[in-house]
């Protein structure tokens, strides 16, 4: 008979010795499972990390500083060790990344996150080997706690792109909590083949819930992969026969060719082994033995190894080019991740050191607009500006087309692309040293030196009406609310066709007749219809802005109504346009705030962004968070509703140009706040605002986020009285 602990030698015990029990830091009970995959790295579930420090189980903002104690359930007598958060992906509805998940809903996807131990595992703990999951497989997993009667048998019945679904038998365990975050070892497959990521609750409708009493929610492992290959983690162990992929994943055909390919370019075996040696090497690997003098384990290598391709071809004589280039390509349609050099990327992530790192989202944003790269928000850890340059460069790096031609002579590295466009904002010298990256990468993958000449104009071209451009090409309507002591406002509305030019705004309406929300909205509705052509409305929708006084900051102006009964449907200003709102008030009462208020400005977008938490409620602790790093520009607040008044206007104060908060203070405000806020370019924020009130429209319950955002753009500058005092100037002179 074998005892609790007793852990033996069969497959199923060993898949064991990869198995990590996630503690909570308080008290030290299991909240979850883990898995190792080795350099001191474990897999969980995002919503076990929450679990462990006490949140929300869906909140998903990355905790800061977050360390949890854990232990391998395959040495119990060893002490926990502590492990700290390195990369996160919070959990989200399924199929829609951008899309929070709410507790209770049936299933979701994404749920992933990384820690790193302080120290190495001791031994028998080790790696996770690895496979894909496919449907029909036999899957077993254990409770945290690691013990040999905790197993839980299943089958794989669905597997989808960010999610899966495995099965009890109804006999035995079945998953449940605490097994969140373990691995599902296939004996078939001989490796894990995904996460558990919980138990599916039972949709509303008539489908019940015994229907659905054994069916988990699982991450396959070629989800996970993904998420591993944008942040470059490696796994282990690699197996003998294709390392870290499957058995298939690779079809027959290309992996002939490859064989082929490589045979071709290395026919003699001593050759192969020193070029062998020298991948391993450069890859930080142990080196090979004679059995890595094989075309297989060479072929094996280029595709389980990001950038072993790369620096394979890096190596070779130029005679042999050609052929190295059908190697490359040959790599790129086995989707094996890495087009660079571990030398090219440090050498790159260097240059890109301080302004040009700032410089890359907005480059690439722009040079990639006609390609699919940012429709999905990048799912990375937002931390230190150094960690979103890099995640940003090995996203590029992965994406291979600049454009949306299926003519690959005429397409180019998405990163190339991009470092072209950084580079031509540049000064000379730095602008010179990263064409030169450029060029010399673009020469070894086999980019064309015409085609490269032609994104560099585009560059060029992009940078100049960048550099010209003094405001944002888009028409604006600005509309001052003054309040009449007879009840309603008075309106003062300027248009601004967005053309930059001197002159172009100019007072369209001036209004001494105090009017209620209805009518305001009806005139906004009609001065934009009469001022707007058709062709710029299809351009660029207008951005409509109302300067109010600070007691009116949380007029529900997003909300007013023209009150067309004819038309059938509302017709909602905040639904229709993008409305912000601006104080200008608190930012020139002197001439401290304006310049504090030009000085956040100046970074703007690529300044930092700060959160306002429930344990900030004094003006003393804005004024701390504030200071922090001054170059912050964009403030998301989710402080205690009580303090939420008087600290908006304490923000505001202080010259915080992008201000967001929820006029409802739900109690999720401050999760979806920040989506909204992160989950694109900070310049793109009133659009997604937009579109969050037209996807909420008519939610009533507490969970429902009203955002109130204060745009106060300093490239756009509000019309007189508001932007000088002659006072200050005599003042300063």
């Amino acid at each position: 008979m074998r005892g609790r602990d007793d852990r033996g030698a069969s497959d199923r015990d060993a898949a064991r010795l990869s198995l990590v029990s996630v503690l909570s830091p308080g008290t030290a009970r299991i909240v979850g499972s883990g898995v190792y995959v080795g350099e001191r790295r474990l897999l969980t579930c995002a919503h076990v990390v929450n679990e462990a420090l006490g949140r929300a189980m869906f909140a998903r903002p990355a905790p800061e500083n977050a360390s949890l104690p854990v232990r391998f359930p395959c040495a119990p007598e060893r002490p926990a060790l502590a492990a700290r958060l390195v990369a996160w992906k919070p959990a989200h509805r399924a199929g829609a990344p951008d899309i929070p998940v709410i507790l209770g809903e049936p299933l979701w996807g994404g749920d992933l996150a990384v820690l790193e131990l302080m120290e190495e595992p001791s031994a028998p703990a080790a790696p996770a080997p690895w496979r894909y999951m496919d449907r029909g497989q036999e899957v077993r997993a254990w409770y945290g706690d690691g013990a040999s009667f905790t197993y839980a048998d299943s089958s794989v019945g669905s597997v989808q792109h960010d999610h899966g679904f495995v099965d009890g038998a109804p006999r035995g365990a079945a998953i449940g909590p605490g097994y969140s975050g373990g691995p599902l070892w296939c004996d078939k497959e001989q490796a894990s083949v995904g996460l558990v990521l919980g138990v599916m609750s039972p949709p509303d409708g008539p489908f019940r819930g015994e229907n659905v009493l054994r069916r988990a929610i699982v991450a396959p492992w070629q989800t996970v992969e993904r998420f591993l290959a944008a942040l470059e983690i490696r796994v282990g162990p690699a197996r003998s026969d294709t390392g870290s992929l499957p058995p298939g994943s690779v079809a027959p055909v290309l992996r002939h060719k490859l064989h082929t390919v490589i045979l071709n370019l290395l026919p003699d075996e001593e050759q192969r082994l020193r070029h062998t040696h020298r991948v391993l090497s450069a890859l930080g690997l142990p080196g090979g033995s004679a059995a890595d003098s094989s075309v297989a384990a060479l072929v094996d290598l280029v595709l389980t190894r990001p950038r072993a391709a790369a620096v394979l071809t890096d190596e070779l004589p130029r005679a042999l080019r050609e052929t190295a280039l059908k190697l490359l390509s040959l790599c790129r349609g086995a989707l094996v991740p890495g087009i660079l050099t571990p030398l090219e990327l440090a050498s790159l992530l260097a240059l890109l050191d301080g302004e040009p790192g700032r410089l890359l989202e907005e480059a690439a944003r722009d040079a990639l607009v006609n390609t699919t790269f940012w429709d999905e928000p990048l799912e990375t850890l937002r931390g230190e500006p150094d960690d979103a340059v890099r995640h940003l460069v090995l996203a590029l790096e992965n994406y291979w087309g600049d454009s949306g031609s299926t003519d690959t002579p005429h397409r180019v590295p998405a990163l190339l692309t991009a470092v072209e466009y950084v580079a031509a904002l540049t000064a000379p010298g730095q602008r010179s040293e990263l064409r030169e990256w450029v060029a010399a990468v673009a020469e070894r993958t086999g980019v064309h030196e015409s085609v490269l000449l032609s994104r560099r104009t585009d560059a060029e071209d992009w940078a100049r009406a960048r550099r010209a451009r003094t405001t944002p090409a888009e028409p604006r309507l600005t509309v001052r609310l003054d309040r009449d002591p007879s009840g309603g406002h008075r309106c003062i509305i300027w248009y601004d066709p967005g053309t930059g030019q001197d002159g172009a705004l100019r007072q369209v309406l001036a209004d001494d007749e105090p009017r209620g929300p209805q009518d305001v909205a009806r005139l906004v509705q009609d001065v934009l219809l009469r001022e707007v052509p058709a062709t710029v409305r299809v351009r660029s929708s207008p951005l409509v802005e109302f300067l109010v006084e600070p007691e009116d900051l949380d007029l529900p102006v997003d909300r007013w109504d023209d009150g067309d009964s004819e038309s059938g449907f509302p017709s909602v200003l905040g639904v229709e346009y993008a409305v912000v709102v601006r104080c200008p008030e608190l930012r020139t009462q002197s001439l401290k705030r304006l310049r504090a208020w030009e000085t956040r400005s100046v970074g703007f977008p690529s300044g930092g962004f700060a959160r306002l938490m429930p344990e900030h409620s004094e003006p003393e602790h804005v004024y701390k968070l504030l200071h922090q790093d001054q170059q912050t520009g964009r403030l998301a607040i989710g402080c205690a509703p009580e303090h939420r008044p008087r600290l908006q206007v304490v923000c505001l104060a202080h010259g915080i140009p992008v201000v967001l908060w929820d006029r409802n203070d739900s109690p999720r405000r401050i999760d979806q706040l920040t989506a909204l806020m992160l989950n694109g370019h900070p310049r793109s924020l009133p659009e997604r605002v937009r579109a969050h009130r037209a996807r909420t429209l008519g939610n009533s319950g507490e969970e429902a986020v009203a955002p109130v955002l204060v745009w106060d753009d300093a490239s756009r500058t509000p019309p007189d009285p508001y932007w000088s005092d002659p006072s200050w100037e005599d003042a300063t002179s």
